[in-house]
């Protein structure tokens, strides 16, 4: 099928993480637009029911999740800000693929990615980093890994670490057309959350961007 993604995850991820599951999403064809009046309403909608008093508590629920593996790790998680500015705020207003991940994200509360599907080389693999390891993240700053951090790689390299973010050779731009999602998980997060949240985004890429041959996955260690 176009647009599938073949995924192996590592024996050393599986022995240290057996219980995290890891989600994908693709779809085709996008086009990127920056506003559109039908999808500030659609917006409104969402973050109408994202605030109802029960929903938004179990999503707060789930970006403590987040936040405490993260904390275990000594790395700070950008969830608990962007539910603060989203209940605060609303659902920002950038372009289609930016607030398509923010929307999915909060919406669900999972720690989700969305990058440019023709920029991954090969195969990925869910694998830990050896200690030392570098990457190029989003902003061209270079990352280095903890031993045994999570991370997403192509066949040439990190693409993507969980607690420290995707990298800027996968970066999605106003060109990118075949879009990607993906979520990590934390102790604790359900298969129902990252299929939820998956299929919220490729919804939304598909109603609004046009998008084709929408595909998704929730893969087990």
């Amino acid at each position: 099928m176009q647009g599938e993604v073949s995924l192996t995850i590592t024996d050393a991820y599986c022995q240290r993480f057996p219980e995290l599951s890891f989600g994908i999403g693709t779809i085709q064809d996008c086009v990127y637009f920056e506003k559109s009046e039908a999808f500030k309403l659609y917006k409104r909608d969402l973050l109408r029911k994202m605030k109802r008093r029960t929903n938004l508590a179990q999503i707060e629920e789930r970006v403590n999740v987040y936040d405490k593996f993260f904390n275990d790790w000594e790395y700070p998680c950008p969830l608990p800000g962007h539910l603060k500015r989203t209940v605060e705020m609303g659902f920002p207003i950038h372009n289609l693929y930016i607030d398509t991940h923010i929307i999915a994200e909060m919406s669900h509360g999972i720690l989700m990615a969305i990058q440019d599907l023709d920029r991954f080389e090969g195969p990925w693999r869910l694998d830990l980093a050896h200690e030392g390891e570098t990457f190029q993240a989003v902003s061209s700053k270079m990352i280095i890994c903890k031993k045994d951090e999570i991370v997403l790689r192509d066949e040439k390299e990190i693409v993507c670490s969980l607690f420290q973010g995707p990298d800027f050779k996968t970066k999605i731009d106003s060109s990118s057309k075949n879009i990607v999602v993906y979520v990590f998980t934390a102790p604790g997060i359900e298969e129902e959350n990252v299929s939820n949240g998956i299929q919220l985004a490729i919804e939304i890429l598909e109603k609004f961007g046009g998008g084709k041959n929408p595909w998704w996955k929730v893969f087990k260690p």
